[in-house]
């Protein structure tokens, strides 16, 4: 009897060492949390569930504690607690992180943070435990390019979902998206990037930014003439860049399951598709151009390298700088001498040539429209971005901002974290760069590779808050980089540390996904489906406008207005009486006071749709 008691108990005690014991409790408490955030209403407030006792606490954990047990003992081979402890956790984080809106406040932030430390902790411990499976998964080529294309198509649906149902909804304004929509119509028309939405008078759009990377867009345009087209060309030209970082990964000889994980975190890199809320802009060619070039430089293809160096060029005249920081890598860091000059010097030359166009055409435009009413804001270099670096007084332009930072880096020190508003907003901004990629790209002994970290300067060091908010577009050249350096780090690294850093990323990324990707996702597709019948119903009210007919229109109206020569935003016009029709967006309370400027200047009501639209025609017409 002895000998069967002293058997059986040591048959038991596998299942209930320590470890097992503690990793079973903090999995049935999760569990029933889990259980718990079925019921209504607010988690996050003190008194949600006060009303539960700490008796049917105790007695369902030891209930949910004695089934796992139970599990355990009947697959005594494998690590079932972790399992459950994964599963009850991940449901209670989907639950806690989806019930967040995308703008973030201080506190909400600090709490997802803490989620991402304890759920990164759990998922480090389930890997490591379940090594063996991790091992075990060998995933073909076949297998690693079916995986990659699936992420690239959630990552496009997503980011397609999220902005045509932006446009659908008139949710998207003029700037920046009814003035794109304006001037693809006049490069269908006259091959011309024109616009009269941008700057209130017909401009070529390359007055303010030098982009001739849209026309890569145009064909598509020419058959398909929608803005939608622009919405999921953009969509497209970001999921493309998972077949580089795929590339990128296979030339690093790095194992099939690390090569499918980088890619999900591409696909879901939270930077990426927030950069996208705003509708399109040039500079989502940025990330698969650069990650393109990178490729090929690592391949020694190097004709396939300047020609990606020469479209990223095409993308803004700021792109130079990207071409010139990935050439001091490859002069410093690779010792590859003559490519990294002659891309130093093309880009340099380009940015210089890029500048004195832009300063050449505002000044002539400026003239030709000096005699305007209002006077319209021409454009010229951006360089007031940078007015936090510019000594006052001075006419140094860029220059003054390099003189600045090589003269005071003290200064340059003060500027690096500092936000107009005196916010923790850079700090944010730096953690949701980096700890989705698991600080991956810190992880280098060889200091020379910092350069390829550098690019992030150029959001850290402006005042212009929309350059350190993912919710805008002004990372994406930034995101190659750093997953480049991500690549290029991970071969160098010890496996275990490797597996706990990507485990950390993708734990990080999914959860920043979640509270700022889902709900836009989630809030854009909701408001689609319940007013389909009003939106279809503006949409039909709009179309009684000529199509030859000029216009002047609310903000939210005018992308589905834009398709004609001449269409300007009712702010900006200035109550002119120069257009055969005055569309008001009825919704917005505050563009009344245009209507009765226009009526007092002898327009009448054409059509007059209460809370929707309103529509004034020139009494002459």
């Amino acid at each position: 009897m002895k000998k069967k008691l002293k058997n059986g108990l040591k048959t038991l005690a596998p299942a209930f060492t320590w470890e097992r014991v503690i990793c079973r409790l903090i999995a049935a408490w999760c569990s029933f949390a889990a259980i718990n955030l079925i019921r209504d209403g607010n988690f996050f407030d003190i008194s949600f569930a006060q009303d539960t006792s700490l008796g049917r606490v105790f007695f369902l954990s030891l209930i949910i504690f004695l089934l796992y047990a139970t599990v355990n003992l009947l697959l005594p081979a494998y690590e079932t607690d972790t399992w459950f402890l994964m599963l009850s956790s991940t449901i209670c984080v989907i639950r806690w992180l989806s019930a967040y809106q995308s703008n973030f406040s201080n506190g909400e932030f600090i709490f997802t943070l803490a989620v991402i430390v304890v759920f990164s902790l759990f998922a480090v411990y389930f890997v490591q435990k379940n090594e063996f499976l991790w091992k075990k998964w060998n995933p073909g080529k076949r297998t690693v390019w079916i995986a990659s294309i699936v992420c690239g198509v959630a990552c496009g649906f997503i980011i397609a979902a999220i902005t045509c149902c932006r446009y659908l909804t008139f949710s998207s304004p003029n700037f920046d998206f009814g003035l794109f929509v304006n001037m693809f119509h006049n490069m269908k028309e006259t091959g011309l990037p024109l616009s009269t939405a941008e700057r209130d008078v017909l401009l070529s759009h390359f007055v303010v930014h030098i982009s001739p990377i849209y026309y890569l867009l145009l064909p598509f345009y020419f058959i398909f003439p929608s803005p939608l087209t622009l919405q999921i060309g953009q969509a497209l030209v970001l999921a493309s860049g998972v077949i580089p970082v795929m590339l990128l990964c296979r030339h690093f000889k790095l194992s099939g399951k690390v090569t499918i994980l980088v890619t999900a975190i591409y696909a879901l890199y939270p930077a990426l598709s927030a950069g996208c809320f705003y509708d399109i802009h040039e500079n989502c060619f940025l990330t698969p151009l650069l990650l393109w070039m990178f490729y090929f430089f690592e391949r020694e293809k190097y004709p396939w390298m300047y020609l990606f160096a020469f479209l990223t060029l095409m993308v803004k005249e700021d792109a130079a700088i990207y071409v010139i920081l990935f050439a001091l890598y490859v002069l410093l860091s690779r010792k590859k001498f003559l490519h990294g000059g002659i891309l130093a010097l093309g880009a340099l030359a380009y940015f210089g040539i890029a500048l004195t166009i832009l300063e050449m055409s505002s000044a002539h435009y400026a003239e030709l429209y000096a005699n305007a009413t209002p006077n319209p804001p021409i454009a010229g270099p951006m360089v007031n971005r940078f007015n936090n670096m510019i000594p006052k007084g001075s006419d140094a332009g860029l220059m003054g901002v390099v003189k600045t930072a090589l003269v005071n880096p003290g200064f340059l020190l003060t500027q690096l974290f500092a936000t107009e508003k005196g916010g923790w907003e850079k700090i944010m901004y730096l953690i949701q760069l980096f700890l989705p990629l698991g600080l991956l790209p810190f992880c280098s002994k060889k200091a020379s590779r910092w350069l390829l970290i550098v690019p992030v300067l150029m959001n850290f060091l402006t005042m212009y808050q929309y350059q350190y908010d993912i919710g805008f577009q002004y990372h994406f050249g930034i995101i190659a980089f750093l997953i480049y350096v991500s690549i290029i780090n991970l071969p160098e690294m010890k496996a275990p540390n490797r597996q706990t850093l990507v485990t950390i990323g993708a734990v990080a990324c999914c959860c920043f996904y979640l509270v700022t990707v889902m709900p836009k996702y989630t809030s854009y597709t909701d408001r689609w489906q319940s007013g389909k019948a009003t939106y279809r119903k503006m949409e039909q009210i709009l179309d009684t406008v000529p199509e030859d007919a000029s216009v002047c229109c609310s903000s939210f109206l005018l992308a589905h207005l834009a398709d004609r020569d001449e269409v300007y935003e009712l702010k900006y016009h200035g109550n002119e009486p120069d257009v055969d029709y005055v569309v008001v967006d009825q919704r917005n309370s505050g563009d009344q006071k245009y209507v009765n400027a226009y009526l007092n200047k002898g327009y009448i009501v054409k059509e007059d749709h209460e809370k929707l639209i309103l529509i004034l025609q020139k009494a002459d017409n």
